[in-house]
């Protein structure tokens, strides 16, 4: 639905691999639109919102995504998106840059070249205002952190895990900057986790390698956490799947004389119907989310992501300021929706904190969107957004590198942290 401009106003643009969060700071909730182009089986090219809205039969839809392995590399790419988001005043928001103010994440430990070429588009080619580059992380620390621990107000110390597309960042916050020497990725997102169900699911039942889109539908409607993934594999080996109460069926999708049916989980309860083509998922569905838990499963040589946050907090000096941390976790991120895991990962974490600290996970209603909400609070405090951005005015004069110096990496000694 178009949106009319708002002269003056802060638009934030939080840049997902896999979706673009964007709205005017004003805004009670972002617009959500796919960061790609797709082209479908007719060859047709859909930019973004246009593959949700437009495109008709997913099945064989080839895409194109800006990110590679979680950096920004195809501007050629993301531009198309970023005019039809920011320019269209068909379907966009209408921005006008020169009269607004731009707050615009990266990935986190993103490589200086690809940073650099996004403060040129935004200056060079948009001509926005005023520009603020950060991390989703950034941005979810802006947030009214302590409501999500029944308390309220904002702390100045705390940890994101961010569990997106391409990784799962782990970006500690202290003294309300980002302490980089304790970042940590693990190479674990939900790309990863749809490749290996694709591969699964057409190892053992159908080809769907060409089915990116409605295998990462079967994941999100279909895939948990488990408690115990040994006890689970026991159950699925022991039991047929007719009498596994873990194995569900899924509908795939097919054309109707109404049109394309979407794929569904089966209601058991009913007769399957001849016509529908049935995708029987076993221990497909918690094997999948356990690479969070252990990606060694398929020769990934990285902790889990409870010993790796451990490992964060770890290299962080002060344990005053460990304790901190551990007391303020925040999990965000498409990957942080599967059932269980909220249950799964304050279990094992638990039992890796020492006695003597509290642990306390945040876990926000939407994770997807709890970022960009943490850009609106920014967005919303004008003394606080002016000392961190830089103006066209700055840039023309100074050139990149006054962006390099401001948006740069800023640590904190939290040796000093107490003094």
């Amino acid at each position: 639905m178009p949106v009319a401009a708002q002269p003056g106003a802060t638009f934030i643009l939080d840049n997902g691999a896999y979706t673009i969060k964007a709205g005017y700071a004003t805004a009670g909730a972002p617009s959500l639109i796919p960061n790609c182009l797709a082209r479908s089986r007719d060859r047709r090219v859909y930019i973004g919102d246009e593959f949700l809205t437009q495109c008709k039969d997913f099945s064989g839809v080839v895409f194109r995504r800006p990110f590679e392995k979680g950096h920004l590399t195809n501007w050629e790419s993301e531009k198309v998106i970023w005019d039809r988001v920011l320019l269209s005043s068909e379907v966009g928001f209408n921005v006008d840059p020169e009269e607004t103010a731009l707050i615009a994440t990266e990935p986190v430990l993103q490589l200086p070249v690809c940073s650099s070429n996004m403060d040129q588009i935004v200056f060079e080619e948009y001509g926005f205002s005023t520009y603020y580059r950060c991390t989703t992380s950034a941005l979810v620390h802006e947030n009214e952190t302590g409501l999500l621990f029944g308390g309220s107000g904002r702390s100045d110390t705390s940890l994101i895990i961010d569990s997106g597309y391409s990784a799962t960042a782990i970006v500690p916050i202290v003294e309300n900057t980002v302490y980089h020497p304790a970042v940590r990725r693990l190479n674990v997102g939900g790309k990863l986790l749809r490749n290996f169900l694709k591969e699964t699911i057409s190892f053992r039942h159908y080809n769907m390698m060409d089915e990116a889109f409605i295998i990462n539908q079967i994941k999100d409607q279909s895939c948990f956490v488990t408690a115990s993934f040994a006890k689970d594999l026991e159950t699925c080996k022991r039991l047929k799947a007719a009498r596994n109460p873990l194995a569900l069926d899924y509908v795939l999708p097919r054309a109707t004389a109404s049109g394309i049916r979407q794929g569904h989980i089966r209601d058991m309860t009913l007769p399957p119907d001849p016509d529908d083509q049935i995708l029987t998922l076993g221990n497909e569905r918690f094997s999948v989310p356990e690479l969070l838990f252990n990606p060694s499963d398929i020769g990934i040589r990285q902790a889990g992501l409870p010993e790796a946050i451990m490992q964060s907090i770890s290299a962080v000096p002060d344990p005053d300021v460990r304790g901190l941390l551990l007391g303020n976790v925040i999990f965000v991120g498409g990957n942080t929706k599967f059932s269980g895991f909220r249950e799964r990962i304050s279990s094992e974490l638990q039992a890796l904190v020492p006695d003597d600290i509290t642990l306390r996970l945040g876990f926000p209603e939407d994770p997807v969107t709890y970022g960009w909400q943490g850009g609106t609070q920014l967005g919303q405090q004008k003394s606080r957004l002016r000392s961190r951005q830089v103006t066209r005015k700055e840039y023309m004069e100074h050139g990149p590198n006054i962006c390099m110096r401001k948006f740069g990496k800023k640590t904190v000694d939290v040796l000093e942290y107490n003094t």
